[in-house]
């Protein structure tokens, strides 16, 4: 009967821990990932972005690992056209950067975007509302190309909404262009 218990506290314990195996195995499937991107093969690439995010949790390994493969797998069904899987991947990702003792406010600000995004391939300008509001509390935060994106998606909203008679909300957004100088 001792044995019994001990084996299953070891098997509580090992459960508990970061797999150095799954770690590999992680590593292994996000870069055939970033391969099979890069070679346009996104199915084969959704499906190791899956396996890879797959891995991450049987091995305990961590929230910012989690979330940087929930992230990944998101881009791709992106690409593929997936979208409410790529919602559901992104706000995964979201919610647990945002759970993270110090959240990463640039990696907050990516995943609003790209939320932002995926809302306008749609045509969900009015509800998406909140998250650009939340993006435009962030938009300090990017340089380079991530600034130009950000301002590209805050004249493609503020377009939409003087479509939509939200013209305060189109006014905000133009303020934040201007005042942030994007596309400079």
């Amino acid at each position: 009967m001792k044995t019994l218990i001990f084996g299953v506290a070891v098997g509580v314990l090992v459960a508990g821990c970061a797999n150095p195996l799954n770690r590999v195995t992680m590593d292994r499937y996000a870069q055939a990932c970033t391969d099979a991107e890069h070679g346009g093969q996104l199915n084969v690439a959704e499906d190791a972005c899956r396996r890879a995010w797959i891995n991450v949790r049987m091995g305990n390994l961590g929230p910012v690992l989690e979330s940087q493969t929930l992230y990944n797998l998101g881009r791709i069904k992106k690409q593929l056209g997936k979208y409410s899987e790529v919602e559901e991947y992104y706000k995964a990702s979201l919610k647990i950067q945002e759970s993270l003792p110090v959240p990463d406010q640039s990696k907050i600000g990516r995943r609003l975007a790209e939320l932002s995004i995926v809302a306008a391939e749609q045509q969900r300008f009015a509800e998406a509302w909140p998250m650009v509001v939340r993006l435009m509390a962030l938009s300090d935060n990017f340089s380079g190309d991530e600034k130009k994106t950000v301002g590209i998606i805050f004249n493609k909203y503020a377009e939409e909404y003087d479509v939509l008679e939200m013209f305060a909300e189109a006014a905000q957004l133009r303020k934040k262009v201007d005042a942030l100088q994007f596309g400079k």
